[in-house]
């Protein structure tokens, strides 16, 4: 009875091991920066970190603008030590928890198709000069995608993922079964 247990135990670590691999292996991250060449794709709900050309965040002030051509109003964002100042910061409407600045590297959770655009980063260091570099980042998903449609979407995969991992128990308890029965024939003998 008590080997019926042990296994039983490390059956189920196994099944919540596999669990944990499956759940990190599903989160994606794409990396960006601010001088590259070319565009950035990123997935709709993706995560996205882009790196902002400086590491130590505390020598400069920075400012994030997104170009809008067609009007006035540019959605401005000022970094300062590694914060966001969210009274000055009219880029993320009502995401600011969501987005956040850490080692010089601006890091998005969940990016939003109105996420698209050109955004253009100046740097102002305290001799008075300034540097900026332009980013055009083209968020990609169907039209049809949402963010409800997401977390349909992540239950699916969480249900298969179940399936799968209770399919697993089930052969490795079946396999468990026949071979113990076969010890015991084995001892007989």
């Amino acid at each position: 009875m008590l080997d019926y247990w042990l296994f039983w135990t490390l059956e189920m670590m196994l099944i919540f091991g596999l669990m944990l691999m499956l759940k990190t292996a599903a989160c994606v991250e794409r990396f960006c920066w601010f001088n590259q060449q070319g565009t950035c794709y990123v997935a709709l709900g993706d995560k996205l970190c882009v790196m902002m050309l400086v590491v130590n965040t505390r020598e400069y002030d920075l400012k994030i603008h997104k170009i809008n051509y067609n009007t006035r109003d540019d959605g401005l964002c000022k970094i300062k030590n590694d914060w966001i100042r969210k009274a000055e910061c009219d880029l993320f409407n009502n995401r600011h928890d969501e987005v956040s600045v850490n080692n010089g590297i601006l890091i998005i959770n969940t990016v939003i198709r109105a996420d698209s655009g050109t955004y253009r980063l100046q740097l102002f260091k305290s001799n008075g000069s300034v540097t900026s570099t332009d980013l055009q980042l083209i968020i990609e998903g169907s039209v049809l995608h949402s963010e409800s449609s997401s977390s349909v979407v992540h239950v699916l995969v969480w249900c298969c993922q179940m399936m799968v991992l209770l399919g697993l128990l089930g052969g490795f308890h079946i396999y468990m079964r026949l071979t113990s029965g076969k010890k015991e024939e084995d001892q007989n003998v």
